[in-house]
């Protein structure tokens, strides 16, 4: 969401004022950015991130696991939005987009979904 400038995120109602807040801080950190996150209201056991650009689901929090390619936090849509927003918060207090490394060692290349599920699926 912080990569992604028109990303769409389809979820539960309670998520819209969230959403909206982190369109507000992003323009306040990232003044020259001109797109920010919007809400569709959506299933209410999912939070799904949606790409305009690359026509589909590029997200998903739910426990049912979305298509091969789609990064998926097998959570509970709370618990997932609670997680994500801690995270985006931090990356942006840190300095993000303008720090190198903030995000951890493993965040500079690009993700291996495959990767993730093998070792979601062995813990």
């Amino acid at each position: 969401m912080l990569r992604t400038e028109d990303v769409e995120v389809q979820g539960p109602d309670w998520l819209k004022a969230s959403i909206l807040a982190l369109g507000l801080r992003l323009a306040d950190i990232q003044p020259a950015r001109t797109m920010f996150p919007s809400f569709t209201s959506g299933e209410n056991h999912a939070i799904s991130l949606i790409s305009p650009a690359s026509g589909g689901e590029v997200g998903r929090c739910s426990h049912l696991e979305p298509a091969p390619g789609t990064v998926w936090l097998p959570m509970e849509p709370r618990e997932a939005w609670e997680a994500i927003s801690t995270i985006i918060e931090d990356l942006l207090t840190a300095g993000y987009p303008g720090c190198l490394g903030c995000g951890g060692p493993h965040t500079e290349g690009d993700w291996d979904e495959d990767s993730s599920r093998r070792s979601m699926m062995e813990n």
